[in-house]
């Protein structure tokens, strides 16, 4: 190839702040390609939902030839046999039963709930903020309010809620590459923790009447199949990785984005009935997931490209939710954008399950602040982004009421 065609390079000064420039550049001259980092990446919206939708691409990332490398240690370690019992990296038809539960759990009931609960979480977040005239809205705010809501949807004590904070984050940085010895202890100690903590609950609610969702995952069945012991405790340890470090930056990316367009912010102030949208239209703007991941599981042709079996194709979401062919003038932001099919949440087979709860809780999280903080801004504009090519996020959002 010619060594003057741009090519994926997350090392790019400036990447982690803004991307998006390096994925335009990608989709005009090289949208699919096999990089430097020998994985192959995908960042046109056509694409990437060809990606989602063939056959011969699966979910099981343990399958890539470079598994080991990437996670620096084995392939069958704690960690790694958590994550082979999540739904997210299972394929069918073992992941056929399993979506099925899930989904009479995560229900129109569940959903009809939330809000409520939700109003609460976030109430109860805004008091000392309120006092205070601001707060951090990321560790203060968004990152709390997904992990108390699940906490509130497993019935578990009150008191217990603020630790798994810390939990369910250690865990989350051990889905990064490359993984530091500090990193992978301490991810190591959450799930040991979660697994103690787990264990028992698990084992109560077998037999239990209540309507939480523990106790539904525990005795649902579907084709004729149950969640063993410990497909059940990692399907817990799963509903904060797949619920937490998305719809925190999900809020906290979502914040930023307004403060920045402060005509789109005052047009919704102006009208709170947009809030739905909005929110559809701030995860496609500058969403938390910017890649998913998929192995192949057979030499084939994809996208005129030869993929050989073992090798990673990166769907790169946050490309292709700027792409100019599905998104008409994609960098501006629109909040009254007639927007359908953004990626935030994946496509087909593995879309996520909880999607409604996430928008659930961006949509009131970021309404009750702006009506709390009529005069909401940036306390500094030295802003730091996470060092992920992979999940976008803030480490901190600094606001003043």
């Amino acid at each position: 190839m010619d060594e003057q065609v741009i090519q994926y390079n997350p090392l790019t000064p400036g990447f982690f702040a803004d991307p998006y420039p390096h994925y335009a550049q990608l989709r005009s001259q090289n949208p699919v390609h096999l990089t430097r980092f020998d994985f192959w990446i995908v960042t046109r919206y056509r694409d990437v939902v060809a990606g989602y939708e063939h056959p011969l691409l699966s979910r099981n990332t343990r399958l890539w030839e470079h598994f080991e490398v990437w996670r620096r240690g084995p392939a069958d370690g704690p960690l790694e046999r958590m994550m082979a019992n999540w739904l997210v990296m299972i394929d069918p038809p073992r992941h056929t039963p399993l979506r099925r539960i899930h989904e009479q759990v995560f229900n129109a009931g569940l959903f009809g709930a939330a809000p409520q609960a939700v109003r609460i979480i976030v109430d109860e977040l805004l008091k000392p903020a309120r006092d205070a005239g601001g707060f951090d809205a990321v560790a203060d705010f968004a990152d709390r309010i997904p992990v108390y809501l699940i906490n509130h949807m497993l019935d578990l004590p009150r008191a217990d809620w603020e630790q798994f904070v810390a939990w369910s984050r250690a865990i989350a940085l051990t889905s990064e590459a490359q993984l530091t010895t500090k990193v992978l202890s301490a991810g190591l100690d959450a799930l040991d923790a979660l697994r103690g903590y787990f264990g028992p609950l698990v084992a109560k609610r077998r037999d239990g009447d209540g309507d939480d969702v523990l106790t539904g995952l525990a005795v649902t069945e579907a084709d004729g199949q149950r969640l063993s012991t410990d497909e059940l405790v990692d399907s817990l340890i799963f509903l904060y990785q797949a619920g937490h470090p998305t719809t925190s930056q999900l809020i906290a990316l979502g914040l930023h984005s307004l403060l920045r367009n402060p005509g789109e912010l005052a047009r919704l102030r102006d009208n709170p009935g947009l809030l739905p949208g909005a929110v559809e239209e701030l995860h496609r703007f500058d969403g938390p997931v910017q890649m998913n991941d998929r192995v192949a599981v057979a030499d084939f042709e994809f996208l005129g490209r030869g993929i050989r079996k073992g090798q990673l194709v990166r769907l790169c979401l946050g490309s292709a939710n700027r792409d100019e062919e599905r998104f008409p003038d994609p960098g501006r932001l629109d909040l009254c954008r007639e927007l359908g099919g953004q990626l935030g949440y994946g496509h087909g087979l593995h879309a996520c399950v909880g999607d409604a709860l996430g928008r659930i809780q961006a949509r009131i999280a970021i309404g009750e602040l702006l009506s709390s903080a009529p005069a909401l801004r940036v306390a500094t504009e030295k802003l730091r982004y996470l060092p992920s090519p992979s999940n976008r996020g803030l480490t901190a959002l600094p606001v003043e009421f």
